[in-house]
């Protein structure tokens, strides 16, 4: 039960992962929230971000499953996950709005003070 808990977590975090990445380019932005990127200046962090979470999941599957299965189980969910948020924008793009929302509060900590 841990097993499958603890994958359903890992995918839904990838899946946000890459739902916050393709957040940073503009086209999807407006696309999810009709208004302009409020953040345009700081997309390089925020991807750099978004990168190494979805690279950080590989060692938790590596732990839960093995080297050689865990790695393998890491690029299908990597793979699905893309997938499923590039269907998400073309289908349903509202159901991203509030992770824009949420990228939107959180694009305060890349201002200077």
């Amino acid at each position: 039960m841990f097993n499958a808990l603890s994958l359903l977590a890992i995918a839904a975090l990838l899946f946000t992962s890459f739902a916050l990445l393709a957040l940073t380019q503009e086209r999807h932005w407006e696309t999810v929230s009709g208004s302009k990127a409020p953040f345009v200046q700081y997309k390089w962090a925020q991807r750099a971000i978004f990168l190494i979470a979805i690279f950080c999941v590989l060692p938790l599957n590596v732990a839960l499953e093995g080297a050689g299965f865990g790695s393998l189980l890491w690029l299908l969910m990597v793979c699905a996950s893309a997938g499923a948020v590039a269907l998400t924008l073309t289908v349903c793009p509202a159901v991203l709005r509030p992770l824009a929302r949420i990228m939107a509060k959180a694009s305060c900590i890349f201002e200077p003070e």
